[in-house]
């Protein structure tokens, strides 16, 4: 495992060269930019799909296209085709009924 070091600059930007016995390598040091708005911590939804259907069609009212990962009853991660009708809702659909939960980030 490497060493760690630390390495103190008057003011960024920089560039250190760190050389280890046969490789060089340069990091570039930069100012960190202004920070973003705050994220909204509860802009996800759940969805439980109860009843087994070849197709789940979900309104998570997030306002967005978020990402979307799928579980069977039993938790374990399963794949289905993901389609974004709008920024509002998605269907998901499978070769066969399933039932389970989606999660929405």
């Amino acid at each position: 495992m490497p060493d760690v070091v630390q390495i103190l600059v008057p003011a960024p930007p920089a560039v250190v060269q760190v050389t280890v016995p046969g490789q060089v390598t340069a990091v570039q040091v930069v100012e960190r930019g202004p920070q973003g708005p705050a994220g909204d911590a509860m802009a996800a939804y759940d969805h439980v799909q109860a009843s087994p259907a070849s197709t789940w069609t979900v309104n998570h009212n997030l306002g967005r296209i978020p990402i979307v990962g799928v579980r069977s009853v039993g938790g374990i991660e399963i794949e289905g085709d993901v389609i974004h009708t709008s920024v509002n809702q998605t269907q998901i659909s499978f070769n066969v009924p399933t039932a389970g939960t989606a999660r929405f980030l």
